[in-house]
C-alpha cells in the first residue's frame, strides 16, 4: 500500500486552521458577550423574577405545611391514640384534623384583616396627629421637674431629648401616606392575597399526601445519587428539620404567648396604645437576646411620650414579663433543641442580621446551630482520628505543663 507523506502535512494545517478558527469564534462570542453584558444581565433578572413569581405560591405552601405539621402531628397522633374509630379511618382523621387548623388559622386571618388592622391603623394614625402635642406636654413637664434642681438646666435635657426624637418625629408625617399608599395599592395588595390563598391550597394537599411525598423524593434521591450517600442526606436532612421546626414553631408559640401577657398587663395598668404596643413586644420577643430590649424600648419611649408615669410601670412590666420569659417560659417550650451557648446565639444574631435584617436575625440562630453541629462533629471524628483514646493522657501532659510553668 503505498503512503502518501503529503497527508500528515495536510493534517496539521488541518488543526491549525481548527485552532484558529476556534480562537478566532470565541474571541467574536467574547466580544458580543461583553458588548451585550447589560442586556444578558436583563434577560437572566427577568427570568428569575418570572421563575420566582411562578414559584413563590408553591413556596409559601412548603412554608405553611411545614409550620403547621407540628400541629398536625399533634392533634392526629392523639386521636388515633385514643378512639378505635381514628385507628381504621386515618385519612378521614387527618382531613378533620388540617380542616380544623386551618378553620383557625383563615378565622384569625379575618379577625386581622377586619378588626387589627384597623384598631392598629387607628391607634398609630392618632398617635402621630397628636406627637407635637405629646412631645410639648413632656418638654414642660420637664421644665417642671428641673425648676428646682439649680445645676441641670431643663431646656438642655429638652434640646437632647427633642433631638433624640427627632427622627421618629420626621417619620411619623410618612406613616399616613405610607399606609394609605400600601392600602391603596389594590393590585399588589390582589396578587399577594391571590398567593397566599393558592399557598394555603397548596400547603393543604402537601399535608394530606405528605407520605407520598416524602416516598417520592426518596425515589428520586436513590435513584440520582449512591445508596450511602442517599442515606447520609435524609439523615442529615432530619436533624436539619429537627432543629428548624424545634426552633420556629417553639419560638412562634413563645411569642404568641408573650404577646397575650403583654396585652393583659399592659390593659391592667391602664397603659395607652394597649394593642399596638403587645405586638411590638410580641414579634420582636421572636428575636433570641435582643428581641426584648428591640421591643421594650420602643414601647417605653411611646408610652413616655404620652404618660412619663405610666412609662415607668410600662418598662417594670416589661422587665419582669421578659425575666419570665427568659426563665421559664421559654426553656419550657423551646428545652435544649438548639444546644449552643448564649455567646454564639448573639453572634448568629449579629451575623445574622448584617446578612439578612429582622428575618437574618431569626433565621440566623437555627442556621448557627446546624453549622456548629456539623462543625463539632467534623472535630471529634478527626480528633478521634488522630488521638484515639489517648485523649486523657495529652490532657494530664497539659495540665502538668501549666503546673510546672505555674509561678512559685
Amino acid at each position: 500500500m503505498k503512503k502518501f507523506p503529503f497527508l500528515k502535512t495536510d493534517r496539521v494545517y488541518f488543526k491549525i486552521a481548527l485552532y484558529t478558527f476556534a480562537a478566532l469564534a470565541a474571541s467574536i462570542l467574547f466580544e458580543k458577550v461583553v458588548g451585550n453584558l447589560p442586556s444578558i444581565g436583563g434577560a437572566i433578572a427577568h427570568g428569575i423574577a418570572f421563575v420566582r413569581t411562578m414559584f413563590w405560591p408553591f413556596f409559601l405552601g412548603f412554608m405553611f405545611a411545614y409550620v403547621v405539621n407540628p400541629f398536625l402531628n399533634f392533634f392526629e397522633t392523639r386521636a388515633l391514640s385514643r378512639w378505635n374509630f381514628c385507628k381504621k379511618h386515618p385519612k378521614s382523621v387527618r382531613l378533620v384534623c388540617i380542616l380544623l387548623i386551618y378553620t383557625v388559622i383563615i378565622g384569625g386571618i379575618i379577625w386581622i384583616v377586619i378588626y387589627l388592622i384597623p384598631e392598629i391603623k387607628a391607634s398609630v394614625l392618632t398617635f402621630t396627629s397628636q406627637l407635637p402635642i405629646y412631645t410639648a406636654t413632656l418638654n414642660r413637664k420637664i421644665d417642671e421637674l428641673f425648676q428646682g434642681i439649680t445645676y441641670i438646666n431643663g431646656k438642655n435635657v429638652n434640646q437632647v431629648i427633642n433631638r433624640l426624637l427627632e427622627s421618629l418625629t420626621v417619620a411619623s408625617h410618612d406613616i399616613p401616606k405610607l399606609a394609605e399608599t400600601i392600602l391603596g395599592n389594590v393590585f399588589y395588595m390582589g396578587r399577594a392575597a391571590l398567593n397566599t390563598i393558592m399557598g394555603i391550597f397548596i400547603s393543604f394537599y402537601m399535608l394530606y399526601d405528605k407520605e407520598d411525598f416524602g416516598k417520592h423524593l426518596c425515589k428520586i434521591a436513590l435513584t440520582i445519587l449512591p445508596q450511602k450517600t442517599a442515606k447520609n442526606c435524609f439523615y442529615n436532612a432530619k436533624r436539619i428539620h429537627r432543629i428548624f421546626q424545634s426552633f420556629i414553631v417553639g419560638k412562634a408559640v413563645d411569642s404568641l404567648i408573650i404577646g397575650i401577657l403583654a396585652f393583659i398587663g399592659l390593659s391592667l395598668i391602664g397603659a395607652p396604645l394597649t394593642l399596638v404596643l403587645s405586638l411590638i413586644i410580641g414579634v420582636t420577643n421572636m428575636i433570641p437576646y435582643f428581641g426584648p430590649f428591640l421591643g421594650g424600648i420602643p414601647s417605653v419611649v411611646i408610652t413616655l411620650l404620652i404618660s412619663p408615669i405610666d412609662a415607668i410601670w410600662v418598662g417594670i412590666f416589661i422587665l419582669a414579663l421578659q425575666q419570665f420569659d427568659g426563665n421559664f417560659l421559654g426553656p419550657k417550650i423551646l428545652g435544649n433543641s438548639l444546644e449552643i451557648s448564649p455567646l454564639w446565639i448573639i453572634l448568629a444574631v449579629v451575623v445574622g442580621g448584617m446578612l439578612m435584617g429582622p428575618m437574618g436575625m431569626f433565621v440566623g440562630v437555627p442556621v448557627f446551630a446546624t453549622i456548629k453541629m456539623f462543625c463539632t462533629e467534623y472535630i471529634e471524628k478527626r480528633y478521634a482520628k488522630k488521638y484515639g483514646t489517648q485523649t486523657e493522657d495529652i490532657l494530664s501532659i497539659i495540665t502538668a505543663t501549666k503546673e510546672n510553668n505555674s509561678p512559685e
